[in-house]
């Protein structure tokens, strides 16, 4: 058994009860009863929906600082207004542009070294190179004829052998500092080669690099909003020390509130996208346009969220207000009656009084749908019947009956 048919039962019970109450009392056949009648017709099931929610900003973001640090300035206060990029808060910079400074030497120093590395040597380098060569081949040359000498006299042993040694060392030593000068002389002529001038440059990238991340850092030091809208929270103060991340300012934009509804799923079908809801505020209304109705039912309460927007030019509602929204609902055609025209002994076993003939006539119905007050009667009755609606706790079957006020019918 579902909630409504539950309710259902509930009703026609009590209404059963009293009626058993009422019919305890002595029963007279005789007496004509005063009772109430309607015309039996069919109508249009109307339902009043009433929800209710919580406004929220349209938009709306937490702003944090990107890095840690001490704030030093806090500019707007709860309720200003702010553009999109505009400055709200700053953090001690010290420490940021120091860092700027450093990655700035260093982008100065590896561009030095990559500007030598390309250009090359300098032309009094190249001319201090070739002396060089040039007084080592003197030098060299100047070792092989003491050398030729020495070892002439050595066959003829004129000299002794540590003589003999000692040039022959002399020569070899001649000849490396010529190598030597050599190779410093191809170097400053022919310049770097290409893997040194490929190491120079991703150094000078590098530091370019270290420049930009140290800029970026120091520009996070100041705190901007990402939105326009309202200060609808300050969540710091000057002087405190914060974190990577936490709150300063929680910024909304309140131009436009709005209110997500829980419809249940069962009346889901009578809302629109883009329909008008009246809202209710404290005896205020305001209209509400139908946005967005959320693609899937909240397990837990079995509702469907609809989002409403709702205008706040001269921002006089709040965020966090409980609003109200009332809708009328078309049901489907059929016969309602009061519920209080139906007496049941349980489930599948409920009947009403009708008027014939100025006797009450007990009928038996079916019971469909509940709407307010009024239950729906799938069978057992048709337009044009006169239903007792009132002091049905008091008949019996073929009771003699008198509309209030009137005469015998």
């Amino acid at each position: 058994m579902n909630s409504k048919q539950l309710m259902i039962a509930l009703i026609v019970g009590l209404l059963f009860t009293t009626a058993c109450s009422g019919q305890e009392q002595a029963y007279d056949p005789a007496e004509v009863k005063k009772i109430e009648i309607t015309t039996v017709k069919k109508e249009q099931a109307t339902q009043v929906s009433e929800l209710s929610g919580t406004l929220q900003p349209l938009e709306e973001a937490l702003v944090s600082f990107e890095v840690g640090g001490r704030v030093v300035e806090l500019a707007k206060e709860e309720g200003d207004n702010v553009t999109a990029g505009e400055l709200l808060a700053r953090l001690d910079s010290s420490d940021y542009s120091l860092q700027v400074a450093s990655a700035a030497a260093a982008v100065q120093q590896t561009a030095a070294n990559l500007e030598k590395v390309n250009n090359g040597a300098r032309d009094q380098e190249v001319t201090q190179a070739r002396l060089q060569v040039e007084k080592a081949t003197i030098a060299y040359r100047k070792a092989q004829d003491d050398f030729k000498r020495i070892e002439r006299l050595y066959q003829e042993k004129a000299i002794s052998q540590n003589e003999y040694e000692n040039a022959k060392n002399y020569l070899a030593v001649a000849e490396k500092d010529l190598q030597n000068a050599q190779q410093a002389y191809s170097l400053v002529t022919q310049g770097a080669r290409a893997e040194d001038r490929e190491l120079t440059r991703a150094s000078y990238n590098q530091a370019v690099v270290s420049k930009e991340l140290a800029a970026s850092t120091l520009a996070k030091t100041q705190l901007r909003a990402p939105i326009s809208g309202t200060v609808i929270a300050k969540l710091s103060s000057t002087g405190s020390l914060v974190s990577v991340g936490t709150p300063v300012y929680r910024v909304g934009n309140i131009d436009t509130l709005k209110v997500v509804l829980p419809v249940p799923d069962r009346e889901i079908f009578a809302w629109k996208e883009g329909e008008i809801v009246t809202m209710e505020l404290y005896g205020q209304t305001r209209n509400g346009k139908v946005v967005k109705i959320y693609p899937a039912t909240n397990q837990g309460t079995g509702t469907i969220g609809v989002e409403v927007h709702i205008g706040n030019p001269r921002h006089d509602w709040f965020a966090g207000q409980v609003v109200k929204a009332r809708k009328t609902i078309q049901g489907k055609e059929g016969i309602y009656v009061p519920v209080e025209a139906v007496i049941s002994r349980g489930q599948g076993d409920a009947h009403v009084f009708l008027n014939v003939g100025g006797k009450a006539v007990k009928t038996a119905v079916s019971i469909g749908e509940i709407n307010g007050n009024r239950l729906e009667i799938v069978s057992g009755l048709k337009e044009g019947d006169k239903l007792i609606v009132k002091g049905v706790d008091r008949l019996f079957d073929g009771d003699p009956i008198e509309a209030a006020g009137g005469q015998p019918q």
